[in-house]
Order: C-alpha cells, then sequence, then structure tokens
C-alpha cells in the first residue's frame, strides 16, 4: 500500500513504457502503406517514382513504358502468383505522390495490367486524360443500364489505354488499365 500520497512503484514503473509504446503506435501508423520507396527499399527519384501520374504517363510509352509499370508494381505491392503467369497485389499501398492503389494484375498470358486507385484523395480525370494523348471518353452502362462511371481510352505504341471514373460524379479515377493491342480481344 502506497501511504506516501503520491504515485505507486508499479504506476511510475509503467508510465515510461506506456509512452515509449505510444510512440511507438504513433510512428508505425504515420507511416504506415507509404510505398515512396517501395517495400523498404530507398526512395526513388520523381521521374521514375511510382506515381499515378508516372503509371498513365509511363502508359503511353510503349514497351518501355510498360516495363517501367511492371517493375514499379513489382517493387509497390507484394506481388503474388496468380493465374497462368500471372501476379496481383493486393493494397491498400499509399504512394509518394499522396494517391493510394487498391490492387494491381499483371496477367501473365495477356499482358494486361489492371491497377485500381482509391476514390479519396481524388485523382481528378482531366488531370489524367491529359497524359494520355487523344484520349476519348464515353459514359459506360451496364446491361441494366445503370451508370457504372466514364471511360477514357486511347491507342498508343501498341497499347490500349483506358480509366475509370467514379460513377455518376465522375469526379475520380478509380483504375486504370493497360492491354496489349493484339490482346485486346482476350
Amino acid at each position: 500500500m502506497n501511504r506516501s500520497g503520491g504515485t505507486s512503484t508499479f504506476t511510475r514503473a509503467l508510465a515510461p513504457a506506456a509512452l515509449a509504446f505510444a510512440a511507438c503506435v504513433a510512428a508505425s501508423c504515420s507511416t504506415a502503406g507509404a510505398s515512396g520507396a517501395g517495400r523498404g527499399g530507398r526512395a526513388a527519384d520523381p521521374a521514375s517514382a511510382v506515381t499515378v501520374e508516372n503509371l498513365l504517363r509511363w502508359s503511353v510509352q510503349g514497351p518501355a513504358g510498360i516495363a517501367k509499370i511492371r517493375s514499379g508494381l513489382t517493387q509497390t505491392f507484394e506481388m503474388k502468383p496468380s493465374g497462368k503467369q500471372g501476379l496481383y497485389g493486393a493494397g491498400p499501398v499509399r504512394l509518394t505522390d499522396g494517391y493510394t492503389l487498391n490492387f494491381s494484375s499483371i496477367r501473365g498470358l495477356t499482358g494486361a495490367i489492371h491497377i485500381g486507385v482509391e476514390e479519396r484523395p481524388c485523382y481528378s480525370p482531366d488531370r489524367a486524360a491529359e497524359l494520355l494523348p487523344g484520349a476519348t471518353d464515353s459514359v459506360v452502362l451496364d446491361a441494366h443500364m445503370a451508370d457504372r462511371g466514364k471511360s477514357y481510352f486511347t491507342r498508343r505504341n501498341g497499347f490500349q489505354v483506358y480509366f475509370m471514373t467514379t460513377p455518376e460524379t465522375y469526379q475520380c479515377v478509380t483504375s486504370i488499365h493497360i492491354r496489349p493491342v493484339e490482346t485486346t480481344n482476350l
């Protein structure tokens, strides 16, 4: 029993441990999911960093750009085998530009790449369309005539590239899709 009216020995011993634990939790929460340096590597320079802008820019650069996307996705996500020779990475993964990807898929047989983009923070479709020369947009309706968003489409350097937006408002990019032209029917 503590007769001195002050704090107990147990409380004095526990307080520093509790403070250290709280500091550790705060530090890990502030960096959780950040992938600026990939999975523990060094941070990349802005021109080679995996950002939504670079993913879109690289998508129309032909095979060299697609190689950058594949490399960037495999460094950013923990990619696991999926299907025949494919890879899949689950998110969320926060990029150095502050945007978050919620998945990535690289199809082994077709070479198609699919990337999910979180709605918050919102990546503007107008900004994305500026990075895809000649992109045209159209509203996508499903079989029940429900609005599924807008699709912005272009074909450059042997690849078909399109991205989807949020339904009805069309304010945010929600996914990016890249396919070699010769496999667009697969």
